[in-house]
């Protein structure tokens, strides 16, 4: 299915049609001349347009005026970026290596978008936070909040990560470092920071922040790059982590997602964020394997491009439907097939 937005055509309103008719009926019957008050052709009375809410108004189900959630995972390449819309308000978690933001940039345009009410970085790798800068930068979006991990001087020191350390520190923006437990109203949905618990010490995914994403019923949980050290963590501490939509840990990587983590999240649906025929070959063959016994429905960037779930209190739509449990190798293969 397309997650291009049909364009509403131009159309005359009847309604007026009718009403003019009436009162040209009425006043021939009593002799009145309206030459001059009528325009001689009314169809072409102009009528103001449906437009896209703006992020300062409600978001909501049109047919049915349910809350809702928008999730888009948008096709960034082997990265993340993944961006959130509740009742006017905007999120956007990670958003890929830098050659992503003229592209995400042109996504928030086609949306109507001007505004990210808060912007989270899970960890400092290039592909999750590379597009930043020029996102932070640009004249064309507001940013609000930018929420980042703490970590340890030293520990990056890739220029790219300089470059921005630089601009957040000297760029008048409102920085925050995520605080565990925080938790608050994000639309019509919660947000609540459930990790990273431990010392993550210098594995800089292992500082990942996740985030517990909830409307209703649904929950969704995002995980960054968080590797099975931290999923020990959150399956002992006591959280409710029983999900229903599940962002893979690392795109499907080896050190993320084991089975017993995905045993204590159970969710229905994976996503999955990671380039066609990637270097790294993920997801991978194991990773598919567990998600596939536990029928787990799968949607993936490197199969599908951007993919949007529209997501009420009780259940949730996808734009395209599930994907393929083949790794990444054997996807590759398939398409190079096609």
């Amino acid at each position: 299915m397309s997650t291009d937005k049909k364009a509403k055509s131009k159309r005359r309103n009847p309604i007026t049609t009718v009403i003019i008719i009436l009162v040209m009926v009425v006043a021939a019957y009593f002799g009145i001349d309206l030459t001059g008050l009528i325009p001689e052709d009314f169809t072409n009375i102009p009528v103001v347009e449906e437009t896209k809410p703006s992020n300062s108004e409600t978001i909501t189900n049109t047919q049915t005026g349910e809350e809702q959630l928008i999730l888009t995972m948008l096709d960034v390449g082997q990265g993340d970026c993944f961006l959130l819309e509740s009742n006017g308000k905007v999120m956007l978690i990670d958003c890929g290596e830098a050659e992503y933001a003229e592209e995400i940039m042109a996504y928030l345009k086609k949306e109507g978008i001007t505004r990210i009410d808060e912007f989270y970085g899970t960890h400092y790798h290039d592909d999750h936070i590379g597009a930043m800068y020029d996102i932070i930068t640009s004249k064309d979006i507001e940013i609000g909040t930018i929420y980042l991990p703490k970590i340890e001087e030293g520990l990056q020191t890739a220029d790219w990560y300089l470059g921005l350390k630089t601009e957040l520190k000297q760029g008048g923006h409102n920085v925050q470092y995520v605080v565990l437990g925080t938790e608050y109203q994000f639309g019509y949905a919660t947000v609540k920071v459930i990790g990273p618990i431990s010392d993550p010490e210098d594995e800089l995914n292992n500082y990942s922040t996740i985030l517990l994403v909830s409307l209703g019923e649904m929950d969704i949980l995002f995980t960054g790059d968080a590797e099975k050290a931290v999923e020990k963590d959150l399956i002992a501490s006591g959280e409710n982590i029983d999900v229903e939509i599940l962002k893979i840990g690392h795109h499907g990587s080896n050190t993320s997602s084991s089975a017993a983590f995905l045993d204590a999240t159970s969710p229905d649906y994976a996503l999955i964020s990671c380039g066609l025929g990637n270097m790294h070959k993920h997801p991978t063959e194991t990773i598919m394997e567990r998600l596939e016994s536990r029928n787990i429905e799968v949607y993936r960037t490197d199969e599908a491009g951007t993919i949007v779930v529209t997501i009420t209190r009780n259940g949730a739509t996808f734009s395209t439907e599930p994907g393929d449990y083949l790794s990444g190798t054997e996807l590759k293969e398939k398409e190079g097939k096609k």
